[in-house]
């Protein structure tokens, strides 16, 4: 192979393999991009309705010591949003850091990928995926994060029906559930229990975990305690019960993905497929894609290419992605 069709395969390859991980790969069971949208709307309409902010009170300590400039630049939008992030990774970082590093990296590698081969294309392809690879990874261990928090959720739920009908008050399970279950239920209940020790509203304590957990599970959990505080009922029997339909929910969900593991398997098949056949002609016939690559329009060729492969991840997902 020449070097152009090396530095082509490559590249289509790459290209390849971001976009399909985000497609074809079933999403996190804790909520869909539409729910997450339900639910910060909700977020909002609690927080409104009871004038408070969508701040922590604990994390509003620690980004009290924060000097000026680093408050300002924790602040900016794209930073803002990566920061939610972290948080909902349980990895409360300062995210301007993050990005400077990012940014760094992304500097060094386009200069190095510049020196050596003089190619505009490779240089925004390497800085791209210096840039946007590590934030994909981070948004991949947030999506598992939430997968464990919600099998987590019906056991936590159940340790909390039971510490109430031996006579322990709410706040106390919710403290219990901290203390004896592991990560990451467990370092998210204590957050929330802190935040209702120093004074927050039950309802507002709860959105704010939703936004760090956003999960429509956690919402049904949230909205049935807050009616039972307002209306009155044996709240230990409600969590048990929302405990057997989340954890019948969970075990449908599981059988869904094992079910729908054999068509993701045949989407990589079917998308590799074609960058398999341009791999081996050229290996067997080196000269088969030189009108290709000689050709003035041959980026034309590779944008209908990219087009059609990315026509056929969305058609697959579409068809393996069953909502439960």
């Amino acid at each position: 192979m020449t070097n152009t069709a090396v530095g082509l395969f490559v590249g289509i390859v790459f290209l390849t393999v971001l976009v399909a991980s985000q497609i074809i790969v079933i999403s996190s069971f804790g909520s869909t991009q539409d729910n997450r949208n339900k639910l910060r709307k909700r977020l909002e309409d609690i927080l409104h309705g009871k004038g408070d902010e969508a701040i922590s009170i604990v994390k509003l300590k620690n980004y009290s010591k924060l000097e000026p400039v680093e408050r300002f630049l924790e602040d900016l939008p794209g930073i803002k949003q990566l920061k939610v992030l972290f948080e909902q990774l349980g990895k409360p970082k300062l995210a301007y850091r993050f990005v400077l590093m990012l940014l760094f990296c992304a500097g060094i590698t386009g200069t190095l990928i510049w020196l050596s081969f003089h190619e505009i294309l490779w240089v925004l392809m390497g800085v791209g995926g210096v840039i946007f690879v590590p934030i994909l990874w981070l948004k991949q261990q947030r999506n598992k994060r939430l997968d464990q928090f919600e099998a987590q959720l019906p056991e936590a739920l159940q340790m909390m029906s039971r510490a109430l009908r031996t006579g322990y008050s709410f706040l106390e399970s919710m403290n219990v559930v901290a203390k004896e279950m592991s990560e990451p239920i467990s370092k998210e209940f204590s957050l929330t229990f802190d935040e209702i020790n120093y004074g927050r509203d039950i309802e507002v304590a709860f959105a704010i975990m939703i936004e760090r957990v956003p999960s429509m599970s956690l919402l049904a959990m949230s909205t049935a305690i807050v009616i039972q505080k307002e209306t009155g009922g044996n709240l230990a029997e409600v969590l048990m019960k929302i405990s057997a339909v989340l954890n019948a929910r969970f075990k449908l969900q599981r059988r869904i993905k094992t079910l729908s593991a054999e068509g993701v398997m045949s989407a990589w098949i079917l998308i590799f497929l074609p960058l398999a056949l341009f791999l081996v002609i050229n290996l067997i016939s080196p000269g088969y894609f030189t009108p290709l690559y000689e050709s003035p329009y041959r980026m034309d060729f590779l944008g209908v290419f990219f087009s059609l492969e990315f026509i056929a991840m969305i058609w697959i997902r579409m068809i393996i992605n069953i909502d439960a």
